[in-house]
Parts: structure tokens; C-alpha cells; sequence
């Protein structure tokens, strides 16, 4: 059997890590909101009913390359045919809007040889950042994913916004009512 001793430092060690840390959650800034994504050049809010999947804490120029890399992801719906996927991808970028878009279409083609880009069509961001809006079956079957995407350009990245659904689950009014809300401005030079 342990001394008491011993019961004790045990306990005042495990004290003296635990209380720093709940006066530090204390007085932490209250958590984020699970369905909003922001950084210095975009704002995204995620409908109501989607669960929060994953979200890159302070993403900054630095830990983007030129392949893409997952921001924030949203999953809405339980059913596995049903469910929707709404994701932010981002990569570093300084090109033209079209050639992001050429730069995407490859990368979706290069995942799969079947993705057809159906359709690409000039849009406005809700504030007035020029955008593209695409249309993408990847695949064929019946299992065969489909992609409707807001891609633009910050002046460092390009930014992907999308949300990805089972064909005939999801058409391009609903997908932009999914994805409505989104603004971006061109990319502070200051920030990180």
C-alpha cells in the first residue's frame, strides 16, 4: 500500500496543471459559431442543419501551396444518398479567374477522367467579387457524384466553395441557395 504521501503530490501536481488551465478557458473569447468560416479576404456561413465536419484553425498564405487544401467542411443530411457535402478548398494562386478555373477543372479531371464541366458561368459574389459558378458531374452511374462550385481569385489564393451531392439529389438553385452568403474581398497585403 502507498504512503499517503504519496496520494497527496499526486493530487497537488495534478492541481497545478488543471488550474491554469481552466483560468485560461475562463478567459478564452467565446467559441465560433460551428456554421461560419472568416479570415482576412472571405466570409462564409454555412445553412442552418449542416455539422460542421472539420475546420483549418488561421489558415494563412504560408500553409497553402499550389495544390489544394481543405478550409472548413459541412456535411448536411444523414442518409448516405442524400447527404451533401459543402466544402472550402483553397490553394495558392495569382493568376487570372479563368486560368483558376482552367487550373480546377484539371485538378477534378485528374481525380477522375469522366468529370465533365457542364457549365461555367460569370457571377457576382453577394458583395460584388467577381466569381465563377460551375456545374461538374464527375463520374458516370448511378452512384455518380455531382459538384456545383463559386471558384474566384483573392489576388494570393484561389478559393474553391462548393457543395458536392449524389446526381439527381441536388440541383443549381439549391445548390446556390446553399452556398449564398458567401463574400470576399481581395486579400489584405498585410495579412498573413
Amino acid at each position: 500500500m502507498k504512503p499517503i504521501k504519496f496520494y497527496v503530490a499526486a493530487l497537488a501536481a495534478m492541481m497545478a496543471l488543471v488550474l491554469p488551465l481552466l483560468a485560461s478557458a475562463q478567459d478564452a473569447t467565446p467559441a465560433q459559431d460551428p456554421l461560419e468560416y472568416d479570415d482576412a479576404a472571405m466570409h462564409y456561413r454555412a445553412p442552418d442543419g449542416a455539422q460542421l465536419v472539420g475546420q483549418m484553425q488561421h489558415p494563412t498564405l504560408s500553409t497553402l501551396s499550389q495544390d489544394p487544401t481543405p478550409i472548413a467542411r459541412w456535411v448536411m443530411g444523414t442518409a448516405h444518398q442524400n447527404a451533401k457535402l459543402i466544402s472550402i478548398v483553397m490553394e495558392s494562386f495569382t493568376g487570372s479567374l479563368d486560368g483558376f478555373e482552367s487550373s480546377y477543372a484539371n485538378e477534378l479531371r485528374a481525380e477522375d477522367e469522366s468529370t465533365l464541366v457542364k457549365s461555367k458561368d460569370s457571377v457576382l459574389l453577394q458583395n460584388g467579387m467577381p466569381a465563377m459558378f460551375l456545374d461538374v458531374t464527375q463520374g458516370t452511374g448511378f452512384k455518380t457524384p455531382k459538384i456545383y462550385a463559386y471558384i474566384w481569385i483573392d489576388s494570393q489564393r484561389g478559393v474553391i466553395l462548393s457543395v458536392e451531392a449524389m446526381l439527381g439529389t441536388l440541383n443549381a438553385d439549391r445548390a446556390k441557395q446553399l452556398l449564398a452568403g458567401a463574400t470576399a474581398v481581395r486579400y489584405p497585403g498585410d495579412a498573413p
